[in-house]
């Protein structure tokens, strides 16, 4: 195809998007030949795959009297390339909290595909469709669009219906893939009034409000009209995110709504978003918040040997209490900020939800001195908490701050294998909110800890060329949790994770240490043996043996979000390398010395006596840094790749060499 027809179809097809812009309910599944030739996205060459058009609208309907309100969604996207294929995966994630629930009904979707000069149509079967259940509110409706390859056009809608009035459907405008064409249509009633906010762009290329022409409706002798707003974005860049992000929902384009306030038909009012103390008090009144941790505490007594705690300092009764807690009760894996069952209950079935546990060890804090309170966050995944206003949906997920000696220690009975003095990665997210009466406190969820990996290397160059290689890792902080938790002491694990290094593993020397001591060091060892790289009676060898980073993972050119490392991060490289028998140093890499606030290296080469000790130290001294900051990170991890992966030169003396 030459580059005018190319041109004449791209016109074509922005000409087409316009159109279906005003009335795209009533083109599904009607496919033109210009998205059938389409063969890259011209404001995107590189991109897997186009959304050509996602187009939504929520409104409400009257049941029994009431509202409920439905989402109808129609998205049509462009497969360009084989890893494109993805885009198939459909998920539609929907909600219930008590009698509460969502309905996804009315799923249609299908493939086209242009097959011997004719559009061929693949339909799905919605007998195919399944849930798969995330938490006690979440589940999500999955099924995958059958016969997708390079060049196919995917299009699916579906309906959503729900109880729940608090907020409408949030609307996000960008995916990970260019968006060509993005529309948002709501028709509001007059008894529920909304706030909105824009995340991660300035304005619309389109807003549009005004209220229905269409026949009055009625809510008893009431009549009304809706009041529709139109949002509409175009040519939406993909998000291109890379390492240390903690979710895509905190910085994406995206529309949220919240239920600000319910006007009744007499003209009465409530105001529905209320003040952070207010929400706190509640949570301390509801049975599965408040009142469970002092259910817990009562029957603290029954559990606990009171004997034992007399006489012990904060600090060890409160290593006490969690070390109880994680030793007999079981995470079921569920995020939620109420329990799920009573406190007797919960003791009689030793397992339940992150709540259940953390609620429950609050109490038997409180019981033994320890004033402890619960603390509401959001998970990583889950984005961070937006403090202007009090939003309750927000939280999906609960830890304890314990006052001990005066400090305030966060932590989380579910994770056994962590320090009693440290929270989760998962719930390293910002900050989170003290729950506790008539006062408004947040808390900074950050690490300040830095966490040290220190990796030595003793390497034997034998007789039949090969690499002899021996190799100790001793991880402190979350680097020893990722270790206890990946790794474990099971060798046969050991062995499998090692396995993907794809050196040769010397299954007899793999020695593990430290597995349930959590205040020492994860200790991990192991022989592996590999060949060198000979060249001309040159041996080429890097001396760490791949054990660093050989690629930057920072890609972009600019950021505008924040480089999210969730903890301070230590890197420790000390290679020991025999001189074999009738070779010499021909070349070492050259010293390097970075040292800032925010980031240090070191890195040294010396060759002694018949051996050579190469050393690199690096450190990256926060856990967050700024996007402001972005090309110095991305120069700092560009200066670990090359000291890292910079080889040594050895040469085979010969008749006449020094």
């Amino acid at each position: 195809m030459n580059t005018k027809t190319q041109i004449v179809i791209m016109v074509c097809l922005f000409i087409q998007f316009s159109a279906q812009g005003q009335n795209n309910f009533k083109d599904f599944g009607s496919i033109s030949k210009a998205e059938i030739e389409l063969k890259e996205y011209d404001r995107d060459k590189d991109a897997e795959a186009l959304v050509l058009w996602d187009v939504a609208k929520s409104y409400f309907v009257q049941i029994d009297g009431s509202f409920e309100i439905v989402f109808e969604r129609t998205t049509r996207i462009k497969v360009f390339s084989e890893s494109g294929i993805r885009w198939s995966e459909v998920e539609i994630p929907f909600y219930q909290e008590g009698g509460i629930f969502e309905i996804v009904y009315d799923i249609e979707a299908c493939s086209y595909n242009f097959e011997n000069g004719v559009i061929s149509k693949t339909p799905f079967d919605v007998n195919n469709a399944f849930d798969e259940r995330v938490n006690n509110h979440w589940n999500i409706k999955k099924f995958v669009v059958p016969n997708v390859k390079e060049g196919t056009i995917i299009e699916y809608r579906y309906k959503i219906k729900s109880q729940y009035m608090f907020n409408l459907w949030d609307w996000r405008f960008q995916w990970r893939i260019p968006v060509a064409y993005s529309e948002y249509e709501v028709k509001m009633v007059p008894f529920y009034e909304y706030s909105w906010s824009l995340q991660g762009a300035n304005n619309f290329d389109s807003k549009i409000s005004y209220v229905d022409k269409g026949l009055s409706k009625f809510l008893g002798p009431y009549s009304y009209q809706d009041m529709v707003h139109k949002y509409i974005m175009k040519d939406v860049p993909a998000f291109n995110s890379e390492e240390f992000i903690s979710s895509i929902n905190d910085y994406i384009i995206k529309l949220d709504f919240q239920l600000a306030k319910i006007i009744y038909p007499d003209g009465a009012t409530v105001k529905v978003m209320n003040t952070w103390e207010e929400m706190n008090n509640e949570f301390l009144k509801h049975r599965d918040f408040g009142k469970y941790i002092q259910k817990s505490e009562k029957i603290a007594k029954k559990l606990l040997d009171s004997e034992s705690l007399n006489g012990k300092s904060e600090r060890e009764k409160f290593d006490i209490i969690i070390e109880y807690v994680k030793n007999n009760f079981n995470w079921n894996k569920i995020y939620s900020k109420y329990a799920s069952k009573t406190p007797d209950k919960f003791v009689e079935d030793k397992f339940g939800n992150c709540a259940d546990i953390n609620l429950f060890t609050i109490g038997l804090l409180n019981a033994s001195g320890i004033d402890s309170k619960p603390i509401l966050i959001s998970t990583r995944n889950n984005g961070k908490i937006k403090s202007n206003y009090p939003y309750m949906h927000s939280f999906n997920y609960v830890i304890i701050m314990a006052n001990v000696d005066g400090n305030n220690i966060l932590t989380d009975a579910t994770e056994v294998l962590g320090l009693n003095d440290r929270i989760p990665l998962r719930c390293i997210n910002d900050k989170g909110l003290i729950i506790q009466k008539d006062k408004v406190d947040w808390i900074d969820l950050e690490c300040l800890f830095p966490s040290q990996l220190t990796t030595d290397i003793e390497i034997e160059i034998s007789d039949n060329s090969a690499i002899n290689a021996s190799i100790t890792k001793h991880a402190t902080e979350y680097d020893a949790l990722y270790f206890r938790t990946n790794y474990t002491d099971d060798l046969k694990k050991v062995k499998n994770n090692l396995d993907a290094t794809g050196f040769l593993i010397v299954d007899t020397t793999i020695v593990v240490q430290n597995q349930m001591n959590k205040e020492l060091p994860y200790i991990l060892s192991y022989n592996h043996i590999s060949k060198p790289e000979f060249v001309n009676d040159k041996i080429y060898l890097s001396p760490f043996l791949n054990e660093t980073i050989s690629d930057n993972p920072l890609k972009q050119k600019d950021r505008t979000y924040p480089i999210d490392m969730i903890y301070p991060k230590q890197r420790i490289f000390n290679s020991k390398i025999l001189i074999p028998e009738g070779y010499t140093v021909e070349y070492l890499p050259s010293d390097k010395n970075m040292d800032n606030n925010l980031f240090e290296l070191l890195y040294s080469a010396r060759s002694e006596d018949n051996q050579i000790l190469i050393s690199l130290n690096y450190f990256f001294k926060q856990s967050v840094y700024s996007a402001t900051d972005y090309s110095l990170i991305k120069y700092y991890f560009n200066e670990i790749v090359k000291k890292g992966n910079d080889k040594i030169v050895l040469t085979r003396i010969t008749n006449g060499s020094n």
